[in-house]
C-alpha cells in the first residue's frame, strides 16, 4: 500500500489570494479542516488550516509567547462579540497571511510505502495531514490523513469494496 492508494485526490484547494472567509466557507461546505494553498500551476505552496486560525482568534495576549498558550487565559475578558470581530476582520485578509509554518508539515511522494506514510503522520507535532507532492515544484497529488489511513485500512480489513457504515463516502 502506497501514498496513491491511501490519499485523496479529490482536495479542495485554494489560491493565495482567496480571502480567509471564503476558505471558511468551503471547509464547512466539504466538511474539512485543512486546505492546501496553489500557485496557478498547481504547486503547493501551503497549507490553510483551521489549527492556524484557532491559533489567530486567541486574544492578543496569550500570543505574546510561544508558551503563553499552557496558561490558564480564563482571566481575559473577551466575548463572543470580541471573537467575532477579530473574525471578521481576518476574513477580509488573503489565506497567503495564514498558511501553517513550513516546519510543521510533512510532505512524501506517491510512491512512499504506508509504514513511512505512518511515521510521518506520528512524527508531526500537530496531527496536520501529510502532503503528497509530485517533483521539485511540490505539485499536489493529493493529502493523507489519520483518517484516510483508518478508512483504507478498515475496508481492506473487512474486504469491503465500499466504505464502512461508519465512514461517510465523499461525493465527487
Amino acid at each position: 500500500m502506497t501514498a496513491t492508494t491511501i490519499m485523496s485526490t479529490n482536495v479542495v484547494t485554494l489560491k493565495p489570494d482567496d480571502s480567509i472567509m471564503s476558505a471558511l466557507k468551503l471547509m464547512c461546505t466539504h466538511s474539512v479542516h485543512n486546505l492546501p494553498v496553489l500557485d496557478k500551476d498547481d504547486n503547493f505552496l501551503g497549507l490553510f488550516s483551521l489549527r492556524r486560525l484557532s491559533r489567530e482568534l486567541l486574544p492578543k495576549a496569550a500570543k505574546l509567547d510561544e508558551n503563553s498558550l499552557l496558561m490558564h487565559i480564563n482571566f481575559m475578558p473577551d466575548g463572543t462579540d470580541d471573537l467575532l470581530h477579530r473574525l471578521h476582520k481576518l476574513g477580509k485578509k488573503p489565506v497567503s497571511d495564514l498558511l501553517e509554518k513550513s516546519n510543521k508539515l510533512r510532505f512524501c511522494s506517491p510512491d512512499t510505502a504506508l509504514p513511512e506514510l505512518l511515521q510521518l503522520l506520528f512524527d508531526s507535532p500537530t496531527s496536520l495531514p501529510v502532503v503528497v507532492v509530485e517533483g521539485k515544484k511540490k505539485k499536489l497529488a493529493g493529502m493523507v490523513s489519520n483518517w484516510d489511513v483508518l478508512t483504507k485500512l478498515t475496508v481492506n480489513l473487512l474486504g469491503e469494496k465500499k466504505s464502512p457504515p461508519c465512514i461517510k463516502s465523499k461525493k465527487k
